[in-house]
């Protein structure tokens, strides 16, 4: 009997392009040389020529983009830092014992996928789909006090701003302090980019190609699928409450597919070409923001040091 396995919960027309495309391209375009007007890559629809190679560490190993973002440790620094800027305004503000609770989000390399999902195997047999290191964890279902959530955000749902809250509350205050540019991380650039390359990736003839060998790799081990998202995107529909085996066995033979069908190294290979493209066409400008970046881990570490911003 095959598993059909359906997400609760359209996502677009995404998914149903991808299989289109899939069953076309399939036939189309080797995995180490060019598809269809592949080469140099240098006209607009021109895909780049790839070099599929095992990856020892696909959801951990580093792109060219990754060299104009904030890195692991300076992350940390930035959401440290925004927690003492925010507390210390809500303490201010007479809410003592407000502690600010975003620091130490976890990412997607932490919980072992890539833009075509789940790729980490040792992850997969513990965890399934869930994001988190603790996916059957009990929801801190506390409701906030209104006057508190004013103070932090601002306005809320139409209730007062707290008397002596900065706009946008304790959190749009932090923002600013550490970001003073534009109030935002100065990564616009560096955002289009990362969007344009994985979307480019997303529909490479290669990477379709691969997604409809993974897809019957699924079929064959009973799963009705088409796409690697379609299982990705049940966290908080079917994948609810404690991991179960049938998760696990899901999880685990998605990610045993991607790597029979060589989906993630193609994945990986297609998305460095594109992105690698986008570094030599945007240097200038996203060399700018990386020292805007900079400036602003050293602004964060200021406030680790000494309390201000």
């Amino acid at each position: 009997m095959s598993r059909s396995i359906r997400p609760r919960h359209a996502r677009g027309p995404l998914g149903a392009l991808l299989l289109a495309a899939a069953l076309t391209a399939c036939s189309g375009g080797s995995a180490d040389g060019g598809g269809p007007g592949s080469g140099s890559g240098s006209s607009p629809g021109a895909e780049p020529r790839i070099k599929v190679t095992p990856q020892a560490d696909p959801a951990r190993a580093g792109l060219p983009l990754d060299a104009y973002a904030f890195d692991k440790d300076q992350l940390k620094t930035m959401q440290q830092a925004q927690d003492i800027l925010t507390d210390a305004c809500m303490h201010r503000l007479g809410f003592s014992s407000f502690r600010n609770s975003n620091t130490y989000v976890v990412t997607g390399t932490e919980r072992g996928s890539t833009g075509i999902g789940l790729v980490d195997a040792e992850y997969a047999k513990k965890f399934g789909y869930r994001n988190g290191a603790l996916p059957d964890r009990p929801r801190d279902t506390k409701k906030q006090d209104p006057n508190e959530a004013a103070a932090l955000f601002g306005p809320q749902n139409g209730a007062p701003a707290q008397p002596g809250a900065p706009e946008g509350g304790c959190s749009g205050e932090a923002t600013r302090k550490l970001y003073p540019e534009s109030g935002k991380a100065g990564t616009k650039l560096l955002d289009e980019l990362t969007q344009q390359a994985n979307d480019r990736a997303r529909g490479d003839s290669r990477v379709l190609a691969a997604i409809g060998q993974w897809s019957s790799c699924m079929r064959d081990a009973g799963f009705q699928v088409k796409t690697p998202w379609e299982l990705q995107q049940m966290e908080g529909t079917r994948w609810t409450g404690p991991v179960t085996s049938e998760e696990i066995t899901a999880a685990t033979t998605d990610v045993g597919c991607k790597q029979k069908s060589k989906l993630t190294d193609t994945w990986a290979a297609a998305l460095t070409a594109y992105q690698n493209t986008a570094v030599e066409k945007n240097k200038e400008g996203l060399d700018q923001e990386k020292k805007h970046l900079d400036e602003q881990v050293r602004t964060a570490g200021k406030v680790l040091k000494d309390g201000t911003a």
